[in-house]
């Protein structure tokens, strides 16, 4: 089996059936990043990697996004 099938079965078992996939707009809007700061967070490994859906969409989990944001220390004021 080559790896990118390997790759997709491995993601198909760890996500849920009823998984959400955001778009970058939503990803935005969630965490109040910019498309460089996403992009930059990703390229250090300190976000969520993107899921390619076609030649020119991708999508982030939900799960995933939503276990950032909650790793994000709170604001202690």
């Amino acid at each position: 089996m080559p790896e990118s099938d390997l790759l997709r079965s491995a993601d198909a078992a760890t996500t849920q059936p009823d998984e959400e996939l955001w778009s970058l707009k939503i990803v935005r809007a969630k965490t109040g990043l910019s498309r460089s700061t996403i992009y930059a967070y990703i390229a250090d490994g300190t976000f969520p990697v993107q899921r390619r859906l076609g030649l020119r969409r991708v999508a982030w989990l939900s799960t995933e996004i939503k276990a950032w944001m909650m790793s994000r220390p709170r604001h202690s004021g």
